[in-house]
């Protein structure tokens, strides 16, 4: 799988799911399914940004830093360094011609 860049994404305790329960919803919310308690025991907070590479992959030493490094920081909302973490990070991609 491969975007176009860096994405940020935020944890979420209570995701919207459609109105309509098709077979495929229900298939793919039972992945989901103890999500809650599984962020709760890593003691992950809710809102918590990371980032997902162009590659669909997710770092866990690169998003370590948003439990560790942030949870210290006297910073109004962690949103803002992630994104600016994606923007240095797409920098990178692009000018080394989309390779890791």
């Amino acid at each position: 799988m491969s975007i176009m860049g860096w994405r940020v994404h935020f944890t979420r305790r209570d995701p919207a799911w459609p109105r309509e329960a098709t077979p495929f919803i229900r298939e793919f919310s039972a992945l989901f399914s103890g999500l809650d308690q599984r962020l709760d025991d890593l003691g992950v907070p809710e809102r918590q940004p990371f980032l997902i590479s162009p590659a669909g992959q997710y770092d866990v030493a690169l998003n370590r830093y948003f439990s560790v490094w942030l949870a210290l920081s006297p910073v109004e909302h962690p949103g803002r360094p992630a994104r600016d973490l994606r923007t240095y990070f797409d920098f990178l991609w692009f000018g080394r011609g989309r390779c890791d």
